[in-house]
């Protein structure tokens, strides 16, 4: 079968699940064939056998699996990372948070101690150590398999022996002075429904409680409590108020900033002076 054909028969296998149908099927194609979708696109008129692994690759996004799975990897911050159903496919607007995070360090001192709450697949700690080569990293999840992926992404880009990976919840066996905090925690309410997608996406972190915002309270009692300078947080599109309320019955100031669609999505608070 000719390449146009079999890209054809895949974008209408995938009509219903994507508004880029023509678009994954290339890319699940080129993931089969090895090749880059430039060299799809220039022998499209070229004649292959039908690959048993594109028919079953397509059979799992039209079924809902997010494409990252399918590959195994993830783009963030323009690096590659691998990530699978043990973590969450990271966000373009996580991106911002990581942003944040390296303006506030860059008012400490350059070797500062960074801790984050529930690093996932590592990448928020994993760009913070490529973006500030003097500081040092601390990254706690509870889930031990998440840690696997996080390590091991770690390791891939390089910067393994510059962050301590814990097995542990929020600041459990983080010990010496703290000088930020960054996380981007669960804070779906535990009763809101998921989207199809998100249904393959681990729910240890993705539910944040009965009101989807105990997790990010809880993180800025601790920000409190170990003094720490400053802390920036991912947050709900509707969680700017309850925030608000919490971080001004602390007597702190507290700063939002949007994501690319112009919705509440994180914070940044800084410690009193």
């Amino acid at each position: 079968m000719r390449i146009k054909e079999l890209l054809s028969k895949g974008a209408e296998q995938l009509r219903e699940v994507t508004d880029i149908p023509q678009k994954e099927a290339m890319i699940l194609l080129g993931e089969v064939l090895g090749k880059e979708m430039s060299w799809i696109v220039m022998h499209n008129d070229d004649e292959i056998c039908v690959d048993e692994r594109f028919t079953k690759f397509l059979e799992r996004r039209a079924g809902h699996e997010p494409l990252e799975y399918i590959l195994g990897r993830a783009s963030f911050y323009g690096k590659e990372f691998d990530v699978d159903a043990r973590v969450l496919i990271p966000r373009p607007e996580t991106e911002i948070l990581v942003d944040k995070a390296v303006e506030l360090a860059k008012e400490l001192s350059p070797n500062a101690h960074i801790v984050e709450i529930g690093c996932g697949s590592g990448i928020i700690s994993i760009m913070l150590a490529l973006l500030l080569p003097k500081a040092r990293f601390t990254a706690v999840d509870i889930s031990s398999e998440a840690l696997h992926v996080s390590r091991h992404n770690a390791k891939k880009h390089g910067v393994s022996e510059r962050i301590s990976f814990i097995e542990g919840s929020y600041l459990d066996g983080v010990s010496g002075e703290i000088d930020m905090i960054v996380s981007n925690p669960p804070y779906i309410a535990d009763a809101e429904p998921l989207g199809i997608g998100l249904s393959y996406e681990p729910s240890l972190a993705l539910y944040g409680g009965s009101k989807g915002d105990e997790m990010l309270c809880h993180i800025i009692d601790l920000f409190v409590q170990k003094d720490v300078k400053a802390l920036a947080c991912e947050m709900g599109y509707d969680q700017r108020e309850s925030i608000a309320l919490h971080v001004k019955q602390k007597g702190l100031n507290i700063a939002f900033y949007k994501d690319l669609a112009g919705l509440d999505r994180g914070f940044w608070i800084k410690e009193k002076r």
